[in-house]
């Protein structure tokens, strides 16, 4: 059976969609994988023994430099490939069923109730429903096993991963060595996410560190997040700063941690999806995948709006600095 799934974006997003491979994959041993990405976030699928193939799209590129090439470059690319037996959209907007629908073969989709663009469902021949209020991690797997005609429940799909999905290459390590401790456990903290109101506040972060004082790093991949990356430094001075890093060695550096802990953000989930433990920090926004032992999240009391989050809301600051450190340490206890 050949199957595609698309999801274009974002890192955190197809970080969570990569969990339903494993799905995938234990029902359908045999079948064949195509998955259909943006090419700035095609890193994440390398190595990935459960996905066949890599369709990498540069449709940013050619809206930011429209080229009719570049256009029939993408159109054949696509037309390729295919046709397939199923067709998954997991990003349900018009350019995802418009790119899935190039591909050929039954497409499928969310519901016009929990998808993100209603117009989508134009290209589906089949749209599921699947409540908005469950984590991400549970949607997607729940989307591809009503596609495929997968048995599986709501809590059956919460119980994935089974295992770490997340692979890099070993050359990526190599930049990562001057900054590891086998002296001490080594954290990661990660500053920022994709949007303001899930940042947690830099001084806040710092104060953290400064609880914990084990090797502590930071990273960052924008100029906003190299400036809170800095500050929190220039609070905790036990802190490194790390040069930007490409998207295999972020995912490295993930796999290789003691602990993660940030926001609702891409690299703290590639600590779930690399078995490593993780604290994750929700305030705007839902939990998006099921906390297990190793893998915690900290919620503030507010009640987000699952089809759209309060920008304005900045409740994730609320949550006090020691509870954080306090739950490292129990991690870090038992890791």
């Amino acid at each position: 059976m050949k199957i595609a799934l698309v999801r274009l974006s974002s890192l955190g997003d197809i970080v969570l969609c990569m969990a339903s491979l494993q799905v995938i994959r234990q029902a359908l041993p045999d079948c064949r994988i195509t998955w259909v990405t943006d090419q700035r976030f095609a890193g994440l699928l390398d190595c990935q023994p459960d996905v066949e193939q890599v369709i990498a799209l540069d449709l940013k590129g050619i809206k930011k430099r429209p080229s009719w090439s570049g256009l029939v470059a993408q159109f054949q690319a696509l037309r390729s490939v295919g046709p397939f037996d199923r067709v998954i959209d997991l990003h349900g907007m018009i350019k995802s069923a418009v790119v899935g629908s190039l591909l050929g073969g039954r497409q499928d989709g969310f519901a016009r109730s929990c998808r993100k663009e209603s117009l989508a469902g134009l290209w589906y021949r089949e749209a599921y429903s699947i409540p908005y209020d469950l984590p991400a991690t549970v949607r997607y797997t729940l989307l591809v096993c009503r596609a495929l005609g997968i048995a599986c429940s709501p809590a059956e799909a919460a119980a994935y991963p089974q295992r770490p999905y997340m692979h890099w290459q070993k050359c990526d390590e190599a930049v990562l060595e001057p900054y590891l401790s086998d002296q001490a456990k080594n954290v990661l903290i990660v500053p920022g996410t994709s949007a303001p109101n899930k940042n947690y506040p830099p001084e806040q972060f710092a104060a953290v560190a400064n609880l914990l004082k084990l090797n502590l790093l930071v990273c960052h991949g924008n100029d906003a997040e190299y400036a809170a990356a800095l500050t929190i430094a220039g609070h905790a001075p036990h802190v490194r700063v790390l040069p930007r890093l490409r998207l295999g060695e972020l995912k490295a550096l993930a796999g290789r941690m003691d602990l993660v802990i940030g926001g609702d953000s891409g690299p703290t989930h590639l600590a779930l999806a690399s078995g490593v433990p993780s604290i994750t920090l929700f305030g705007a926004t839902p939990v998006c995948f099921t906390p297990g032992l190793r893998n915690r999240v900290i919620k503030t009391a507010t009640v987000p709006n699952l089809l759209k989050p309060d920008p304005h809301d900045l409740s994730v600051a609320e949550i006090p600095a020691g509870q954080i450190a306090d739950l490292a340490a129990e991690l870090l206890a038992g890791s």
